[in-house]
């Protein structure tokens, strides 16, 4: 699925489906035109637009991160149990059939908003909140979201298996694989020296990649997120981390927070969870998940570096490709190291 054949698609998979048309309540399939939206590395975004002027969001997914035969089923199984809170899309349609186009098939509500903006403490603490909210949802029945028998560990075991598709490959330099390998034994010996978590503090439900552009700020300031293909339950130390980490905030800003700018991330969020959940072993085991989540941003862009010279890759982002570079520069490296593991 590239450029145009996306829109081909998206066209192909809307034309004569009475069923999406009943689904979203219009009249037939005819009065909903398709535009093009946006394209990550694993789905094309398209908006569709009733004749009523009411807008949705068509999800057609390409891959899965997580290994699922029903990426999208998976997905919209997650938007359902957080469709409570009002802070994610309402999921509205699936199609995991692959019957239409040989791809799953997400609609979901249009959420109107503007990235958030990093600068403004508003926004940043309008963002702890809404996380705070997810993490609050009481934890589904087993089966519909993955549960790790230990976060921490595996999270750090999927970023030496990304680093390891760099590792072996032509375009691995010496210098980034010593980098890298001197993190991961740092990363280790954290994670091997953090107090265990309990089987409650595991059992909160995760983006997992709650990277700036899912924070989506309406005009009252109010802050949704989205983007959920990689929900899992696990610690809430694990999405905050992630959120905070300057591998996460530079790929769509140039915001990295100091040691001022996460102390009041974290007061606004634990203020916003009210005692809704105890904070536990999270002081503890932050730390350690600070460099984890580093290193998933690293390797992460290290193995999508190799991917991207594969012709075979069903997507293909540009802006992603002239970013990767970044994380493996000798600078970011540096710069990561002082932020995240300055502890060890």
């Amino acid at each position: 699925m590239r450029g145009r054949g996306s829109m081909e698609e998206a066209i192909r998979f809307v034309e004569g489906n009475d069923e999406l048309a009943r689904a979203l309540g219009v009249e037939g399939p005819e009065e909903l035109a398709v535009r093009p939206l946006a394209q990550g590395e694993h789905n094309a975004n398209f908006l569709l637009r009733a004749g009523d002027g009411r807008r949705f969001v068509l999800r057609i997914n390409c891959a899965s991160q997580l290994g699922l035969a029903d990426q999208i089923g998976y997905e919209y199984g997650a938007l359902r149990v957080l469709a409570p809170i009002g802070r994610t899309p309402e999921p509205l349609y699936v199609d995991g059939t692959h019957r239409r186009i040989g791809h799953g098939v997400l609609v979901e509500s249009f959420v109107e908003g503007s990235w958030i903006d990093l600068r403004d403490p508003r926004q940043v603490r309008e963002a702890a909140r809404a996380l705070a909210d997810v993490h609050s949802v009481a934890a589904p029945p087993d089966g519909v979201l993955l549960r790790p028998e230990d976060p921490l560990r595996a999270q750090l075991e999927s970023c030496r298996r990304l680093f390891d598709g760099y590792r072996g490959s032509d375009l691995a330099e010496a210098r980034v694989v010593g980098a890298v390998d001197e993190l991961l034994a740092l990363a280790q010996r954290a994670v091997d020296a953090a107090p265990a978590a309990s089987t409650a503090e595991c059992s909160h439900v995760l983006n997992t990649e709650a990277v700036p552009s899912h924070f989506l700020i309406d005009a009252a300031g109010r802050a949704s997120i989205v983007d959920w293909e990689k929900p899992v339950l696990g610690e809430v130390a694990q999405d905050v981390a992630y959120f905070l980490s300057p591998t996460t905030t530079i790929w769509d800003s140039d915001v990295v927070f100091d040691a001022e700018g996460r102390t009041q991330f974290l007061d606004a969020y634990w203020e916003a969870v009210g005692g809704r959940f105890p904070r536990g072993s999270f002081d503890a085991r932050f730390p350690a998940y600070r460099m984890v989540n580093a290193l998933v941003g690293i390797t992460w862009s290290c193995n999508a570096w190799v991917e991207y010279r594969d012709p075979a890759r069903p997507l293909r982002n540009e802006r992603t490709l002239r970013l990767l570079p970044t994380y493996f520069s000798e600078e970011f490296l540096d710069l990561v190291r002082r932020d995240c593991f300055a502890t060890q």
